[in-house]
Protein backbone atom coordinates (compact mmCIF):
# COMPACT_ATOMS: atom_id res chain seq x y z
CA UNK A 1 0.00 0.00 0.00
CA UNK A 2 1.35 3.41 -1.09
CA UNK A 3 2.44 5.71 1.47
CA UNK A 4 0.22 9.07 1.68
CA UNK A 5 1.87 12.50 0.91
CA UNK A 6 3.72 14.36 3.99
CA UNK A 7 1.25 16.00 6.43
CA UNK A 8 1.18 19.25 6.87
CA UNK A 9 0.06 20.66 10.47
CA UNK A 10 -2.02 24.34 9.83
CA UNK A 11 -1.64 26.02 12.81
CA UNK A 12 -1.85 23.27 15.74
CA UNK A 13 1.96 22.73 14.96
CA UNK A 14 4.12 23.75 18.28
CA UNK A 15 5.34 27.75 17.65
CA UNK A 16 8.75 26.98 19.10
CA UNK A 17 8.45 25.15 15.96
CA UNK A 18 7.42 27.64 13.28
CA UNK A 19 8.36 31.08 13.52
CA UNK A 20 7.15 32.70 10.35
CA UNK A 21 7.31 36.24 9.43
CA UNK A 22 5.65 38.51 11.42
CA UNK A 23 3.77 37.21 15.12
CA UNK A 24 2.73 33.76 15.50
CA UNK A 25 -1.07 33.44 14.56
CA UNK A 26 -2.38 32.20 18.20
CA UNK A 27 -0.46 35.86 19.32
CA UNK A 28 -2.68 37.95 17.00
CA UNK A 29 -5.79 36.22 17.89
CA UNK A 30 -5.09 36.83 21.45
CA UNK A 31 -4.19 40.59 21.00
CA UNK A 32 -7.04 41.31 18.94
CA UNK A 33 -9.03 39.39 21.73
CA UNK A 34 -7.51 41.88 24.37
CA UNK A 35 -5.56 39.07 26.00
CA UNK A 36 -1.43 38.43 26.97
CA UNK A 37 -0.10 35.53 25.56
CA UNK A 38 1.64 32.52 28.36
CA UNK A 39 5.02 31.61 27.44
CA UNK A 40 4.94 29.31 30.30
CA UNK A 41 2.66 27.19 28.70
CA UNK A 42 3.97 26.60 25.18
CA UNK A 43 3.45 22.65 25.77
CA UNK A 44 -0.30 22.64 26.11
CA UNK A 45 -0.77 25.50 22.93
CA UNK A 46 -4.14 26.26 22.70
CA UNK A 47 -4.65 27.94 19.48
CA UNK A 48 -9.01 27.22 19.79
CA UNK A 49 -10.09 29.48 22.26
CA UNK A 50 -7.94 32.56 21.28
CA UNK A 51 -9.39 32.56 17.86
CA UNK A 52 -13.09 31.87 18.67
CA UNK A 53 -12.39 35.20 21.53
CA UNK A 54 -11.25 37.12 18.58
CA UNK A 55 -14.31 36.24 16.30
CA UNK A 56 -16.96 36.63 19.18
CA UNK A 57 -15.40 39.81 20.20
CA UNK A 58 -17.95 42.58 19.97
CA UNK A 59 -15.52 45.09 18.44
CA UNK A 60 -13.97 44.69 14.56
CA UNK A 61 -10.68 43.81 14.16
CA UNK A 62 -8.27 45.88 11.74
CA UNK A 63 -5.09 44.36 11.76
CA UNK A 64 -2.49 43.47 8.82
CA UNK A 65 -3.00 39.82 8.75
CA UNK A 66 -6.59 39.92 10.75
CA UNK A 67 -9.04 41.90 9.33
CA UNK A 68 -12.81 41.80 10.69
CA UNK A 69 -16.21 43.17 10.36
CA UNK A 70 -19.43 41.85 12.13
CA UNK A 71 -22.99 41.97 10.36
CA UNK A 72 -24.98 43.90 12.38
CA UNK A 73 -28.12 41.34 12.16
CA UNK A 74 -27.83 38.10 10.74
CA UNK A 75 -29.93 36.75 7.61
CA UNK A 76 -33.59 36.62 7.79
CA UNK A 77 -35.07 33.40 8.83
CA UNK A 78 -31.63 31.95 10.73
CA UNK A 79 -32.14 34.43 13.62
CA UNK A 80 -33.91 31.48 16.32
CA UNK A 81 -30.38 29.36 15.45
CA UNK A 82 -27.63 31.96 14.32
CA UNK A 83 -26.26 34.34 16.81
CA UNK A 84 -23.26 36.54 14.76
CA UNK A 85 -21.91 36.66 10.85
CA UNK A 86 -18.29 37.92 10.92
CA UNK A 87 -16.44 38.95 7.74
CA UNK A 88 -13.15 38.18 7.52
CA UNK A 89 -12.03 39.95 4.95
CA UNK A 90 -8.00 38.99 5.47
CA UNK A 91 -6.79 36.24 7.26
CA UNK A 92 -3.47 34.56 7.62
CA UNK A 93 -2.73 30.39 7.82
CA UNK A 94 0.48 29.13 8.55
CA UNK A 95 1.11 25.50 7.57
CA UNK A 96 4.25 23.19 9.42
CA UNK A 97 5.61 20.41 8.50
CA UNK A 98 6.29 18.40 11.21
CA UNK A 99 6.81 15.13 10.01
CA UNK A 100 5.53 11.42 8.41
CA UNK A 101 2.85 9.22 9.13
CA UNK A 102 1.87 5.95 6.92
CA UNK A 103 -2.01 5.67 6.11
CA UNK A 104 -3.77 7.69 8.49
CA UNK A 105 -2.95 11.42 8.90
CA UNK A 106 -2.53 12.92 12.22
CA UNK A 107 -5.75 15.62 11.81
CA UNK A 108 -7.79 12.11 10.93
CA UNK A 109 -7.94 11.20 14.58
CA UNK A 110 -9.52 11.88 16.83
CA UNK A 111 -7.66 13.89 18.92
CA UNK A 112 -4.39 15.96 18.08
CA UNK A 113 -2.48 13.80 20.67
CA UNK A 114 1.22 12.73 19.88
CA UNK A 115 1.82 9.95 22.13
CA UNK A 116 -0.73 7.84 20.76
CA UNK A 117 0.28 8.27 16.81
CA UNK A 118 3.85 7.39 15.52
CA UNK A 119 5.51 9.92 13.73
CA UNK A 120 8.06 9.62 11.48
CA UNK A 121 10.87 13.03 11.93
CA UNK A 122 11.75 15.25 9.50
CA UNK A 123 15.99 14.61 10.49
CA UNK A 124 17.89 12.59 12.26
CA UNK A 125 18.33 14.74 14.77
CA UNK A 126 16.19 16.81 16.82
CA UNK A 127 15.63 20.60 15.16
CA UNK A 128 15.09 23.74 16.38
CA UNK A 129 12.87 24.66 13.37
CA UNK A 130 10.58 23.38 10.56
CA UNK A 131 9.62 24.14 7.05
CA UNK A 132 6.44 26.26 6.75
CA UNK A 133 4.12 27.93 4.65
CA UNK A 134 1.95 31.31 4.91
CA UNK A 135 -1.09 32.00 3.18
CA UNK A 136 -3.20 34.28 3.36
CA UNK A 137 -7.01 35.06 2.21
CA UNK A 138 -10.64 35.96 3.00
CA UNK A 139 -13.54 34.14 5.14
CA UNK A 140 -16.99 34.07 6.71
CA UNK A 141 -17.48 32.83 10.62
CA UNK A 142 -21.10 31.77 11.77
CA UNK A 143 -21.41 31.68 15.27
CA UNK A 144 -24.36 29.35 16.54
CA UNK A 145 -26.18 30.54 19.61
CA UNK A 146 -25.21 28.48 22.51
CA UNK A 147 -29.00 28.03 23.78
CA UNK A 148 -29.89 26.19 20.99
CA UNK A 149 -27.65 23.58 20.79
CA UNK A 150 -27.10 23.34 24.16
CA UNK A 151 -30.86 22.47 24.50
CA UNK A 152 -30.64 20.17 21.20
CA UNK A 153 -27.59 18.27 22.73
CA UNK A 154 -30.18 17.08 25.83
CA UNK A 155 -32.70 15.78 23.22
CA UNK A 156 -33.04 11.80 24.06
CA UNK A 157 -32.81 11.67 20.50
CA UNK A 158 -29.92 13.73 19.80
CA UNK A 159 -28.20 11.55 22.77
CA UNK A 160 -29.38 8.07 21.67
CA UNK A 161 -27.96 8.87 17.80
CA UNK A 162 -24.65 10.28 19.92
CA UNK A 163 -24.61 6.63 21.28
CA UNK A 164 -24.43 5.01 18.08
CA UNK A 165 -21.93 7.10 16.61
CA UNK A 166 -19.68 6.94 20.12
CA UNK A 167 -19.72 3.09 19.52
CA UNK A 168 -18.61 2.88 16.12
CA UNK A 169 -15.95 5.58 16.93
CA UNK A 170 -14.71 3.28 19.76
CA UNK A 171 -14.84 0.27 17.31
CA UNK A 172 -12.45 2.66 15.09
CA UNK A 173 -9.93 3.36 17.63
CA UNK A 174 -9.16 0.09 18.69
CA UNK A 175 -8.87 -1.34 15.80
CA UNK A 176 -6.20 1.21 15.18
CA UNK A 177 -4.47 1.06 18.98
CA UNK A 178 -5.37 4.80 19.34
CA UNK A 179 -7.29 6.46 22.65
CA UNK A 180 -10.88 6.87 21.92
CA UNK A 181 -11.93 10.43 22.06
CA UNK A 182 -14.98 11.43 20.88
CA UNK A 183 -14.97 14.67 20.07
CA UNK A 184 -19.01 15.52 21.37
CA UNK A 185 -22.00 15.27 19.32
CA UNK A 186 -21.96 19.36 18.70
CA UNK A 187 -19.21 18.96 16.78
CA UNK A 188 -20.47 16.21 14.51
CA UNK A 189 -23.48 18.71 14.05
CA UNK A 190 -20.98 21.67 13.20
CA UNK A 191 -19.11 19.67 11.13
CA UNK A 192 -22.08 18.46 9.08
CA UNK A 193 -23.18 21.85 8.71
CA UNK A 194 -19.88 23.28 7.71
CA UNK A 195 -19.54 20.44 4.95
CA UNK A 196 -22.94 21.16 3.66
CA UNK A 197 -22.52 25.30 3.01
CA UNK A 198 -18.83 24.39 1.60
CA UNK A 199 -20.84 22.84 -1.39
CA UNK A 200 -23.41 25.19 -1.34
CA UNK A 201 -20.59 27.99 -0.91
CA UNK A 202 -18.53 26.62 -3.93
CA UNK A 203 -21.36 27.27 -6.48
CA UNK A 204 -22.27 30.97 -5.75
CA UNK A 205 -18.84 32.62 -4.97
CA UNK A 206 -16.68 31.51 -7.60
CA UNK A 207 -14.09 29.32 -5.54
CA UNK A 208 -14.21 25.52 -6.01
CA UNK A 209 -15.04 23.25 -3.25
CA UNK A 210 -11.58 21.94 -2.58
CA UNK A 211 -10.77 25.38 -2.53
CA UNK A 212 -12.58 26.61 0.70
CA UNK A 213 -11.40 24.91 4.26
CA UNK A 214 -13.25 24.72 7.14
CA UNK A 215 -12.08 25.29 10.82
CA UNK A 216 -14.52 23.83 13.39
CA UNK A 217 -15.14 25.73 16.94
CA UNK A 218 -17.26 23.34 19.05
CA UNK A 219 -16.82 22.63 22.73
CA UNK A 220 -19.37 22.38 25.59
CA UNK A 221 -19.29 23.00 29.26
CA UNK A 222 -18.39 26.02 31.24
CA UNK A 223 -16.94 28.00 28.73
CA UNK A 224 -18.48 26.35 25.70
CA UNK A 225 -18.10 27.56 21.91
CA UNK A 226 -19.91 26.81 18.92
CA UNK A 227 -19.22 28.55 15.36
CA UNK A 228 -17.21 27.31 12.10
CA UNK A 229 -14.97 29.33 9.90
CA UNK A 230 -15.64 28.61 6.06
CA UNK A 231 -12.33 30.04 4.60
CA UNK A 232 -9.96 30.30 1.34
CA UNK A 233 -6.57 30.63 1.56
CA UNK A 234 -3.20 30.90 -0.69
CA UNK A 235 0.35 31.74 -1.08
CA UNK A 236 -1.34 33.94 -4.16
CA UNK A 237 -3.70 36.97 -4.40
CA UNK A 238 -6.45 34.28 -4.98
CA UNK A 239 -7.35 34.47 -1.38
CA UNK A 240 -8.03 38.24 -1.72
CA UNK A 241 -10.45 38.01 -4.07
CA UNK A 242 -13.68 38.94 -1.87
CA UNK A 243 -15.87 36.36 -3.26
CA UNK A 244 -16.40 34.11 0.13
CA UNK A 245 -16.78 37.62 2.20
CA UNK A 246 -19.48 38.95 -0.40
CA UNK A 247 -21.23 36.11 -0.08
CA UNK A 248 -21.26 36.35 3.62
CA UNK A 249 -23.82 39.43 3.41
CA UNK A 250 -27.31 38.86 4.61
CA UNK A 251 -28.98 39.61 1.11
CA UNK A 252 -26.72 36.61 -0.19
CA UNK A 253 -25.96 34.55 2.93
CA UNK A 254 -29.43 33.94 3.98
CA UNK A 255 -30.45 32.14 0.67
CA UNK A 256 -27.79 30.32 0.30
CA UNK A 257 -27.91 28.70 3.78
CA UNK A 258 -31.84 27.65 2.97
CA UNK A 259 -30.85 26.18 -0.39
CA UNK A 260 -28.09 24.46 1.79
CA UNK A 261 -30.29 22.73 4.23
CA UNK A 262 -32.95 21.95 1.81
CA UNK A 263 -30.59 20.11 -0.54
CA UNK A 264 -28.76 18.25 2.68
CA UNK A 265 -32.42 16.37 3.51
CA UNK A 266 -32.22 14.02 0.40
CA UNK A 267 -29.27 12.35 -1.38
CA UNK A 268 -28.59 10.69 -4.29
CA UNK A 269 -27.88 7.72 -2.54
CA UNK A 270 -30.82 7.83 -0.28
CA UNK A 271 -32.10 5.41 1.37
CA UNK A 272 -28.87 3.69 1.40
CA UNK A 273 -26.97 6.94 2.73
CA UNK A 274 -29.78 7.60 4.66
CA UNK A 275 -30.09 4.04 6.63
CA UNK A 276 -26.35 3.75 6.98
CA UNK A 277 -25.51 1.93 10.32
CA UNK A 278 -21.67 3.43 11.37
CA UNK A 279 -21.83 0.09 13.79
CA UNK A 280 -21.76 -2.43 11.03
CA UNK A 281 -17.67 -1.77 9.60
CA UNK A 282 -16.73 0.54 12.41
CA UNK A 283 -17.15 4.33 10.16
CA UNK A 284 -16.80 7.88 11.20
CA UNK A 285 -19.83 9.02 10.25
CA UNK A 286 -23.97 8.32 9.92
CA UNK A 287 -25.78 9.60 6.97
CA UNK A 288 -23.18 11.44 4.51
CA UNK A 289 -21.29 9.55 1.50
CA UNK A 290 -19.35 11.38 -1.04
CA UNK A 291 -22.76 12.20 -3.29
CA UNK A 292 -23.92 14.75 -0.13
CA UNK A 293 -21.31 15.50 2.51
CA UNK A 294 -17.64 14.22 2.01
CA UNK A 295 -15.60 16.88 0.35
CA UNK A 296 -12.15 17.33 -0.59
CA UNK A 297 -9.11 16.15 1.83
CA UNK A 298 -7.30 19.88 1.38
CA UNK A 299 -11.16 20.91 2.51
CA UNK A 300 -11.89 18.93 5.80
CA UNK A 301 -9.86 18.84 8.86
CA UNK A 302 -11.13 15.25 9.43
CA UNK A 303 -10.62 13.61 6.47
CA UNK A 304 -14.29 13.29 6.18
CA UNK A 305 -15.11 11.97 9.80
CA UNK A 306 -17.37 12.89 11.95
CA UNK A 307 -20.18 14.04 9.63
CA UNK A 308 -24.29 13.08 9.82
CA UNK A 309 -26.56 14.49 8.01
CA UNK A 310 -29.58 13.17 10.18
CA UNK A 311 -28.55 15.64 12.98
CA UNK A 312 -28.53 18.47 11.06
CA UNK A 313 -31.79 18.29 8.91
CA UNK A 314 -34.55 15.59 8.71
CA UNK A 315 -33.38 12.44 6.78
CA UNK A 316 -35.93 9.70 5.17
CA UNK A 317 -34.76 7.48 8.11
CA UNK A 318 -34.63 9.41 11.16
CA UNK A 319 -36.79 12.93 11.64
CA UNK A 320 -36.17 13.41 15.65
CA UNK A 321 -32.31 14.14 15.44
CA UNK A 322 -32.80 17.34 13.22
CA UNK A 323 -30.79 20.78 14.67
CA UNK A 324 -33.28 22.27 11.97
CA UNK A 325 -36.58 20.49 11.37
Amino acid sequence: MSDRPPNRHRCRSNPRHAHPAGPPPAKEAQAAAGEQSDEEEEEEFDLITPEWRAFTHPRDHSLPDFTTVRERRVPDGTSDWLDSVVLVHRLREVSALTGFTRIEAPEWLPEDDGRTRKVAPLSRNPSTWVPCAELRGEGVFLALKEKQVAEWERRPAVRAREEVLKTAHQDWCLARRVEPRWPGIRYVLLHTLAHVLIRQFALECGYGASGIAERIYARSGPDPMSGILLYTAAPDSEGTLGGLVSLGRGDRLGPAIAQALEEAGLCSSDPMCAEHDPRVHARLHGAACHACLFAAETSCERGNHYLDRALLVETLADDKCAFRP
